[in-house]
């Protein structure tokens, strides 16, 4: 069976500064999802990657998936409160 892993698991930032969180998979991947859910809400799509290497980048959320299409970071540049909440992935398995 296939496991996703995020980590860090929770993370406490400063208005204005960095973060990245990272998710791993057990196996490749063909399509690797990120989520946002704000605290009582639904979840909200961010962006999907699919290939090897692709970037995609929406407002300061930057998203990465590596070569091996095994692991991905989602990036935020200089944080604000909007960021706040809770972000997953989800993926696909070959």
């Amino acid at each position: 069976s296939q496991e996703l892993e995020q980590s860090p698991q929770s993370l406490i930032v400063q208005e204005g500064k960095n973060l990245t969180i990272n998710c791993t998979s057990s196996k490749t991947l063909y399509g690797l999802h990120w989520y946002k859910q704000k605290y009582g809400e639904g979840l909200i799509f961010l962006m999907m990657l699919q290939q090897g290497g692709e970037e995609k980048s929406h407002e300061k959320i930057t998203a990465k998936l590596d070569e091996k299409k095994q692991q991905s970071f989602l990036h935020i540049t200089a944080s604000q409160p909007s960021h706040a909440g809770i972000y997953l992935c989800g993926g696909d398995a070959q």
